[in-house]
Parts: structure tokens; sequence; C-alpha cells
């Protein structure tokens, strides 16, 4: 009996600790933007997942996020439903986000209506959202063939005039890209028509092409899940695993906040402990996330603390500029930390000198702060004696 007692107790502690687990992730708001945390790329039980929509938005919740897109596959082999014979009348191309918008409706989390059309290569795979009707977007798509061009552009025509929002999705994507990820006649044709403004810089993994279309052609950069199973069994979260995530730079929480700054390009992309955007945006969520908290100077070295407001591992680089002095090559700041830099002059017979100059610079790559393809942001400090 007691045996039985002590499994119990460490079952429900083990039990507990999971449910207890961090993993929400934190990000500093901007000067004069709300940092919302979204995903726009999910799947349900209605079209190839296996996940019921209301499970989503408690996913989403227990993340902290602020705001997920519900977005089907909505070309009829997709409609798993649909074909085990489980759709009635009622039950329409829109039915799942209805299910999560009612889900959510007591709650802070915004849901976006949406969808995606699965086409050929190319033009590929387009999320949209903000989008009122799935069936009338999937009925003009399937007027043509799936390796028909005008497929897709059909579908993003109505999706369009319905006030949507589309984005390319997963350029990367090995079924599509086996050999070169490329940008096709196709893209060019539906980017000047305005028929697409985004596109997904990671989807699965990072697509440095992606990213750098994004800043050619200034279209608003995604990070998103393209979850089809659950959660729990994608994530690790017990060793502080995270789902990808578009950071929104929002003037107000609410669904017109998200679409305004979407199209305004205000994203930047959070996934695997790195973030990705244009350096503006970029910059200036490490300003608001990194911050000096004390600089203090003795004789032979200065002692500066910086603290981590963010959930970013923040890695740090020498970079050019300061050879003249003396500080750690490389290092980490771990998320929602503080820690220590000390700068010192050039030693000297292996001895550091005492500091003349009145003030002292630090130059650092941010290396995980990504501004291009490969690029990392870089920031520069000047500490003066006071």
């Amino acid at each position: 009996m007691k045996r039985l007692f002590l499994t119990i107790a460490l079952l429900t502690a083990s039990l507990s600790a999971w449910a207890l687990t961090p993993n929400k992730v934190v990000f500093p708001d901007i000067e004069g933007y709300k940092t919302l945390k979204g995903d726009f790329h999910i799947h349900t039980v209605f079209s190839d997942a296996s996940v019921w929509p209301a499970t989503r938005v408690t996913e989403a919740i227990w993340e902290g996020l602020d705001v997920i897109a519900i977005t089907e596959h909505i070309d009829t082999r997709h409609q798993k439903l649909r074909k085990e014979g489980l759709f009635t009348d009622k039950c329409d191309r829109d039915c799942s986000y209805r299910i999560a918008a009612k889900a959510a409706k007591r709650t802070d989390l915004i849901v976006i209506q949406g969808g995606e059309i699965t086409r050929e290569m190319s033009p590929g795979h387009f999320n949209f959202i903000f989008v009122k009707d799935n069936d009338e977007i999937c009925r003009k798509a399937e007027l043509f063939n799936d390796s028909h061009p005008k497929a897709a552009e059909e579908a993003l025509k109505e999706a369009q005039a319905q006030g949507g929002f589309a984005f390319w999705n997963h350029p990367q994507w090995n079924k599509h890209a086996p050999n070169e990820t490329k940008w096709y006649k196709e893209h060019t044709k539906f980017l000047k028509a305005g028929l697409f403004n985004g596109i997904e810089v990671y989807n699965m993994e990072y697509c440095p092409e992606a990213h750098d279309w994004a800043l050619k052609y200034n279209l608003t950069m995604f990070g998103n899940s393209d979850a089809h199973e659950p959660f729990f069994s994608l994530i690790d979260y017990q060793n502080g695993g995270h789902r990808p995530l578009t950071l929104v730079f929002a003037k107000e929480r609410s669904e017109k906040g998200v679409r305004e700054a979407l199209d305004d390009r205000r994203t930047v992309v959070f996934a695997e402990k790195n973030i990705y955007g244009r350096e503006d945006w970029v910059r200036k969520l490490y300003e608001a996330s990194v911050k000096i908290k004390n600089v203090r100077w003795t004789e032979k070295r200065v002692y500066v603390t910086i603290e981590n407001l963010s959930s970013v591992p923040v890695r740090f680089a020498k970079a050019p500029g300061a050879e003249q002095w003396s500080y750690q090559r490389e290092a980490e700041l771990p998320p929602l930390s503080t820690a220590t830099v000390v700068i010192a002059a050039l030693q000297k017979d292996h001895k550091y000198q005492p500091i003349t100059a009145d003030e002292v610079q630090m130059n650092l790559f941010v290396e995980n702060f990504h501004i291009g393809a490969h690029k990392p942001l870089e920031v520069k400090y000047t500490f003066k004696r006071k």
C-alpha cells in the first residue's frame, strides 16, 4: 500500500512539474508598440491535422500567445472530415475557425480567420488571413487543375476581394525545392498584381532566400509552426522548446491592430533561439530587450552589467572597431538574466594597464539577431568616465 501511495505521489509530482514547466515566451514591448506573439499557420482535424480547433486555442493560451490564425487546407482533397462523410450542409470550410473563435471568446487570445491553397510549384502554397468565405476561395481555385498557376491566382484574387492578406508558405520545402529555393515568374506576376504581401522566413527551418526576398520585395516576414499534430508531441517544452513565432509590433492589441502592423511590415521572426527580420525592427527589439543596468569604473577595468529582458539567449561576438579594448570575444546572455562584462586596456608584459582614457568602447555582433541572410546585427557601446 505504501508503495502504491508512493507511486501515485511521484506520478502526481511529475504531472504537476509538467503542468508548471515555464514555456511562455517573454518579449518586451518596443517604444510606441505592443509586442504580440503570433502563429499564423495552424491546421486542425477539419483538413489534414489531428487536433480539434478548441485545443489549438488551449495550446496557444498555455504558451502565452496573443494571436493565432486557423488556416486549413481548403482544397477538397484535404478536407478529411468531408471525405469521411462527417460534414453537413451547416459545416463549411470556415467551421474550424468558428469553433476556435467561440472557444477563445472569453479569453484574451485573438483568433483570425484564414485558409491555405495548396498548389504545385510553381507557385506553391499560399496562406490568406482576414478572409470571410473559404468555400468561395476554394471554388475559384478548383476551376483549374492543381498544376495550373491560374488556380492559385484566382484563389488569391478572391481572397484579396474579401479583404484578405496573403503570404507565400515555406519556399524551401524539399518537396517543392529539392535542389534549390527559387523565385518563379508567377511570384513576380502575383507580387506586381498585389496578390500577396508576405513570406514565411521560417517554417520547419530558416529560409535565408526568403529573408532576402522579404527585404528585396518589401514583404512582411512570418515565422509559423504549420502544425498538424498536437504541440506537446512537437515541442520539447521541458527543455525550453518553443514553436516558431511571428512577433507583431502593433499599435493596439486587437485584430485591427494586427492587420495594420502586417500591412506596415512591422514583424520579426523568433525561432530556435534566433531572431530574423529587418534591421530597424530587429534593432528596436534588441534595444528593448537588452539593457545596460550599471557601469562601474576602476583603475584598470570597467565593469558593465547587462540585463536580458526577453526569452532569447543573446549571443555576442566581438566586432571590429574596438581593438584597443580587451573584453570577452564570445559570450551568451541567457534569457531573463543579468551578467557583467569586464573591459580593460590591452595587456603589456602580460599585465593589464591603467585606463587613462575618459571613455571605452565595446563593439559587438549579436550573432542570433539576423538582419539578412547570415548577417548579424551590430551594436556599439561607448561608456564615459563620470
